[in-house]
């Protein structure tokens, strides 16, 4: 299947494209925010795996986890845990992300109870190269953001289409020092103002990491990501999200549905 360059929960409940760009007329700053709003306002909850491979497919580890975002009202929250074996009741790892008064915080609870505060962002997810940061989508909160023009990406060489769709590419800058990075790339639909794509990259505007999706299956009408992978640059291994079920107040999926 052609590699489908989509973020996770914009690619489940993306609408219906539109005919007109999106974009059109919009700050930098106001297409971030209107990519933001795509996401579902709703408390959403998903469950899955989290696998580490080799690059040639060799499984390494494969942890269950269960995700609950909930951005309605004033602090966007995340709860993440992650546990040893299918069937257990106890994580051995539970992260709680929200961001208060603008700012981003993360806490980590141990299988013993003990309270971890102030983890950065960036911290792998046990033992794979997905980050908290992926999980809690915190540059679509950032301030700083711009947009590329058509001169800077042919000078760079970076692609203004994602998965055949017209792109607005931005890159937004952390407003607090984050070691080892220095933005966020996104591609944002000029259609739909939908993200289709992200990457992490450093201060030479190298990407350290990237992430898409793999494997999606169609449920009650919805496109719904079965599988995403996260690849770091210069490692010889695959981070895999699988997703078996998504749930809402409006929508629940089940099972692998009909993959395409």
């Amino acid at each position: 299947m052609k590699r489908l360059c989509l973020t996770l929960l914009a690619l489940a409940l993306a609408g219906t494209l539109a005919a007109k760009d999106a974009t059109e007329g919009l700050t930098p700053r106001q297409i971030l925010i209107q990519a933001r709003a795509m996401f579902p306002q709703e408390r959403l909850t998903v469950r899955g795996a989290l696998v580490t491979a080799k690059a040639r497919g060799l499984e390494e580890t494969a942890r269950p986890y269960t995700l609950t975002l909930d951005w309605a009202g004033g602090t966007p929250k995340a709860d993440c845990a992650l546990f040893r074996e299918e069937g257990e009741a106890t994580p051995i790892l539970r992260a709680e992300l929200a961001r208060r008064d603008g700012t981003p915080t993360l806490a980590l609870i141990g299988a013993d109870g003990t309270r971890s505060e102030g983890i950065r962002l960036n911290t792998p997810i046990g033992e794979s190269d997905l980050t908290w940061m992926d999980l809690a989508f915190d540059y679509l909160w950032w301030p700083e953001v711009r947009c590329l023009d058509e001169a800077e990406l042919e000078a760079r060489a970076i692609p203004s289409r994602q998965n055949s769709r017209a792109c607005v590419v931005l890159e937004a800058t952390p407003p607090t020092p984050i070691p080892g990075l220095d933005a966020v790339r996104i591609w944002v639909d000029r259609a739909t103002g939908n993200l289709l794509q992200t990457e992490q990259i450093d201060a030479r505007g190298e990407t350290l990491r990237q992430m898409y999706v793999q494997r999606l299956g169609r449920e009650k009408g919805r496109w719904v990501p079965r599988e995403f992978r996260v690849r770091r640059a210069g490692q010889d291994r695959v981070t895999k999200l699988t997703v078996r079920a998504i749930a809402s107040d409006s929508f629940t999926t089940e099972g692998d549905g009909d993959g395409e």
